[in-house]
């Protein structure tokens, strides 16, 4: 990807203490800063450390480690008395309300950069990284790392930014009403996309209408002159897209979109593949990243592309040398002709619905197997969320269905008396990863997905070590910054 390689803006103590709104109490007003953290793990050199305090941490304690690993700065919320601070201490009364405030400070020096705005239910992290491909084709981008996409990760974002920058492409997520509206403000995107609105994290929320509003928070708050890219398939976020007043560019499968689903094919390998149409003109893509929500994701992110005036024909070809994440649809090829699709970073019911059409349309030589772990945070809705995978799993062909936690013991009889041949129930990872490999057949495709908390995972890697073709260790999944959905 064509990223920006110039630096980020330097600071001086002065200009960031008035940034975030605090008061210079130690050292040099002059000191440059140009690089700013929260994790002294992940600090660098002339960086500015900001000591979080929280119910679960005080990140006054570390000042220490941070003048250790390069901070030349830090922001409090009380001085502390020690020599080993960093050189410069600037005091507020919220140390997370000034890491925002420095996030706006800077993003209002990017006034040349189009920046873009990406939340919704499912897709966010891989359709941001299909936009960030996409429009890198001709332009530098700056793309929010990982899934820093929370009320911690969007400022670091925005202070990680470059400054030669011409697109920058931000992930912006939720636990609660309100924080949409605040991180769509904080960005001030000329360009917002809600990919979808689906019955995930019900926990905060008491319907998916109330987890509408909170997404269509986006579309509510963003410039008149800001462009509204409208996913027109989801009826939720036609009706969200009707508190922007102005431009929209649409995408779907009706005939009348901007940007036109023509066709699909909805597997696993080589990757999903679809076809568009613009403008009169039919674009076809071929992912290595499988599934339809990924043919999704690329539709919703090549109708951004065009709002930002990109080159489709040129974004299309960066968006199909993506490759999936781990955790996110990664294909193992083991022995016994046996596949494995790691998609187990996180889960719904729509996502989970989805694989199922996907392993529906499938044709493996063997049987098509999902290994199933909790979907968390769906709050009274779980039980009876799971009962409805469960019953799904009848009529998609699964062959095997081994289910853990306690939440999928309900999906595990629900797909019993749904007909699939093969049910297994276990109360945690650890027992499934023991026995799992004696179930498998020669041939058979297997999902592997639930939430992240559930940690399947060790299942994936006890399969990839048990099975490959050449015996390789199976890698940690890489740790990103905690986030919302």
């Amino acid at each position: 990807m064509r990223e920006s390689e110039a630096g980020m803006p330097e600071l001086s103590a002065r200009e960031l203490a008035q940034s975030c709104g605090g008061k210079l109490v130690r050292g040099d007003e002059s000191t440059r800063i140009s690089s700013y953290g929260i994790d002294t793990r992940r600090l660098n050199r002339e960086s500015a450390f900001f000591a979080l305090l929280s119910e679960r941490s005080d990140g006054h304690r570390f000042l220490g480690e941070a003048r250790t690993a390069g901070a030349v700065a830090a922001i409090v919320q009380h001085v502390p008395d020690l020599e080993n601070a960093p050189a410069v201490l600037i005091q507020v009364e919220d140390t997370t309300a000034a890491l925002a405030e420095c996030g706006r400070a800077m993003r209002k020096r990017f006034s040349k950069a189009t920046w873009i705005a990406i939340t919704g239910s499912n897709g966010k992290t891989t359709t941001k990284e299909m936009v960030a491909a996409g429009l890198s084709a001709g332009f530098r981008v700056y793309r929010t790392p990982g899934n820093f996409n929370n009320h911690l990760g969007v400022p670091l974002t925005l202070l990680a930014c470059t400054d030669d920058v011409e697109f920058v492409v931000l992930e912006v997520a939720m636990s609660s009403p309100g924080e949409i509206a605040f991180l769509t403000e904080l960005v001030d995107p000329d360009i917002a996309l809600v990919t979808n609105v689906r019955a995930a994290h019900l926990e905060n929320f008491s319907s998916i209408e109330d987890i509408a509003a909170a997404k269509g928070e986006m579309f509510a708050v963003i410039r008149d002159d800001a462009v509204a890219v409208v996913n027109q398939d989801d009826v939720h976020v036609r009706v969200q897209a009707t508190r922007h007043i102005g431009p929209q560019v649409t995408f779907g499968h009706d005939i009348g979109t901007d940007l036109r689903l023509e066709a699909l094919d909805n597997r696993f390998v080589p990757g999903a593949g679809l076809t568009i149409n613009h403008d009169g003109r039919s674009l076809r893509l071929q992912l290595k990243i499988g599934g339809g929500h990924a043919a999704l994701n690329a539709l919703a992110a090549l109708a951004t592309v065009a709002a930002a005036g990109g080159d489709l024909t040129a974004a299309a070809r960066k968006i199909e040398q993506l490759k999936p994440d781990r955790g996110r649809g990664e294909v193992h090829d083991l022995r016994r002709n046996i596949r494995v699709v790691d998609d187990c970073y996180n889960a719904s019911p729509s996502a989970m619905a989805s694989v199922l059409e996907t392993l529906r349309q499938s044709d493996p030589r063997g049987r098509r197997v999902l290994i199933m772990g909790d979907m968390l945070e769906l709050g009274h809705l779980g039980a009876a969320l799971h009962r409805e995978v469960g019953k799904l799993c009848g009529t998609s062909g699964i062959g095997m269905l081994v289910t853990i936690g306690n939440l999928s013991r309900g999906a595990a009889e629900a797909a019993r008396r749904a007909g699939v041949p093969e049910v297994h129930h276990h109360a945690d990872v650890d027992k499934a990863t023991e026995s799992i490999v004696e179930f498998l057949s020669d041939g058979d495709l297997i999902v592997v997905k639930g939430s992240r908390s559930m940690h399947l995972e060790r299942i994936v890697r006890r399969l990839v070590e048990d099975l490959a073709p050449h015996q390789a260790p199976y890698g940690a999944a890489p740790t990103n910054h905690e986030a919302g959905t």
